[in-house]
């Protein structure tokens, strides 16, 4: 979601984009279209939220996953050259996402300024929709020191388990933070290991089944795990570990029986489409609304899904115009 490009330059796996729209559909278009109707009062179950997780932690580990080919030299000039990239990348349009959710009334100014000092994860209550943003820019703080160990798996899973401690240590005895930070922490910082440790992913490719296997076993502790506790994000953690997992190892196989244009240019427009969907969401029920729920759901997929997209394109493929002719001057 985070990490765009233009579909005409795509570098990495088709499956890895595959694995990015199949997943923002899903989020945008059942676990944050179906509450603005009254279609499916029961829509939030543990399936249901047992695939939110799946879809969030697909994107977490992508994230990490493409991160991992950098090489960054953990002196002033290769960080600076680091974090310039991926905050020019990112942060602008989600600064324009902030604001426009203030104004919406759709998150508080607090949140809003929380959300603009990338605090939000440790002041509780995070935005809805852009506390994810959030979320992967504070992972961005700690992935030069990540990147410089990955080829070493043992350091780099110990610094993985030394900031976890810290995050339940800050959450415990200091200050309440937001519990998805320390969830899909361990999930980001496989990501960077699974590109980085090519043994890993042979052993994986070997036992893709049981890992698929390991993925659906594991669903239902969406049922007993939560994102409100320390205990109960970690009862959720093994299936965002397996289900991530599993989903990048059969991610090239189903992208490549499907339309690679249009894998490319909804993985290419993720970004924008999560940031103005909820915004687009609202001003389209504003304009016109149906009485019934499945005729809500209908215009909302109709009108509003087609109208964020494009919208989202549009906003992402001019904001990289104008990143093209700052570098080029």
């Amino acid at each position: 979601m985070t990490d765009s490009a233009d579909p005409a330059k795509v570098s990495r796996s088709l499956g890895i984009d595959f694995l990015r729209a199949v997943c923002i559909l899903y989020i945008v278009g059942y676990w944050h279209l179906i509450p603005y109707t009254t279609a499916l009062p029961g829509y939030a179950n543990w399936f249901t939220e047992g695939l939110k997780y799946v879809a969030l932690s697909t994107f977490v580990f992508c994230s990490g996953y493409l991160l991992g080919r950098a090489r960054i030299q953990l002196d002033p000039r290769g960080l600076w050259s680091f974090y310039q990239r991926r905050l020019l990348r990112i942060y602008p349009l989600y600064l324009i996402a902030l604001v426009a959710f203030g104004l919406y009334g759709i998150a508080s100014w607090g949140q809003v300024r929380d959300g603009a000092l990338l605090t939000s994860m440790f002041t509780p209550p995070a935005m809805p929709t852009l506390w994810f943003i959030t979320m992967i820019m504070v992972f961005y703080l700690v992935v030069p020191l990540l990147i410089r160990v990955a080829d070493r798996p043992l350091p780099t899973v110990l610094i993985g388990l030394l900031l976890a401690l810290a995050l339940a240590a800050q959450h415990l005895w200091v200050r309440h933070i937001d519990i998805r930070i320390f969830m899909y922490l361990p999930v980001f910082v496989f990501g960077i290991l699974y590109q980085r440790q090519p043994s890993w992913r042979a052993l994986a490719e070997r036992h893709r089944w049981a890992l698929l296997a390991l993925a659906l076993l594991l669903l239902p502790s969406s049922r007993f795990g939560n994102e409100w506790t320390l205990t109960g994000g970690l009862t959720i953690v093994p299936l965002l570990l397996a289900s991530a997992t599993a989903a990048v190892l059969f991610a090239d196989r189903l992208a490549a029986r499907l339309h690679a244009n249009s894998i490319a240019w909804l993985a290419y427009t993720s970004f924008g489409f999560y940031l103005v969907h909820r915004l687009v969401f609202k001003a389209s029920i504003a304009f016109y609304f149906p009485a019934e729920g499945w005729h809500q759901v209908g215009y909302l997929i109709a009108i509003a899904v087609p109208l964020s997209l494009l919208i989202g394109y549009g906003m992402q493929r001019g904001y990289d115009r104008i990143i093209a002719r700052r570098t080029a001057t």
